[in-house]
């Protein structure tokens, strides 16, 4: 009898102790659960999204052919859409809104030939109707088909209902500073022509000389660098900082920033 009741007293105790070890090995999963960060990373949302548009705005520019060397009519818009085809390739221009906190978008558009020969950056007068050239100018997203612009406004496009929000890095994802290294001081812009060339320049926009297509467009010959930053300045946010290279070829790569 005794023998049989110290069996169980050493039954009783083994499996206490395991017991112990699946409540310590539980308490272990439950801390390392709530210590880890499942909030999205908003930096590399940030980066994909402008990955993604950029190579979008390259495949539109190679598909769109747009030389032109004769006018197919006398009509002014024709004969400006043959003197100026180099004018009108695809691209991605980014913008800062420095009154409302460092306010950070892009969009993406071609530019249309206008009648007088002048202001071919129709993003800057929204339509009186879908018809109009500047709705035509303006890419659409092809899964949402909303117009490819980060901001809406009387300076862009009245109706918020039909941009699409993701191109708004500091509304959507938090970035507060973009820094451009190798991009042309007055003008943060990409173009694409349908060979696969990158610019960093529309050139003029007007008619009173010609424009040779490739010298005044600021071709790009070194990598050009995109840092998103959720931090300004960029240089304190070296951790919270994603840097877009652009190369001459074309290649769109992300990395650390440097």
């Amino acid at each position: 009898m005794l023998k049989k009741q110290k069996k169980l007293n050493n039954l009783s105790s083994a499996f206490t102790l395991i017991e112990l070890l699946v409540v310590i090995i539980i308490i272990g999963i439950i801390v390392a659960t709530l210590s880890f960060d499942f909030s999205p990373n908003r930096l590399q949302l940030a980066a994909d999204q402008l990955i993604k548009d950029i190579r979008f705005t390259q495949s539109l520019a190679l598909k769109d052919d747009k030389y032109q060397p004769f006018p197919k009519s006398t009509s002014a818009a024709d004969q400006n859409q043959s003197k100026y085809w180099f004018k009108q390739w695809w691209q991605i221009r980014f913008t800062q809104n420095t009154s409302t906190n460092r306010h950070w978008w892009y969009e993406i558009f071609t530019d249309l030939p206008y009648y007088n020969g002048r202001n071919f950056d129709r993003t800057a007068h929204y339509p009186d109707n879908p018809e109009s050239n500047w709705y035509r100018s303006i890419a659409l997203d092809p899964l949402t088909n909303k117009l490819l612009i980060g901001n809406c406004g009387v300076a862009h496009y009245p109706d918020c209902n039909l941009t699409e929000t993701s191109l708004d890095l500091t509304k959507k994802y938090g970035i507060v500073e973009i820094e451009f290294d190798n991009f042309n001081s007055y003008t943060k812009r990409l173009l694409f022509d349908n060979e696969g060339n990158v610019f960093l320049s529309e050139g003029e926009a007007g008619d009173s000389n010609d424009i040779n297509p490739i010298n005044n467009r600021g071709i790009l010959t070194q990598t050009a660098k995109i840092k998103l930053c959720l931090d300004n300045p960029c240089i304190n946010a070296i951790e919270r900082c994603i840097q877009i290279n652009i190369t001459p070829s074309g290649a769109v790569f992300q990395s650390r920033c440097q």
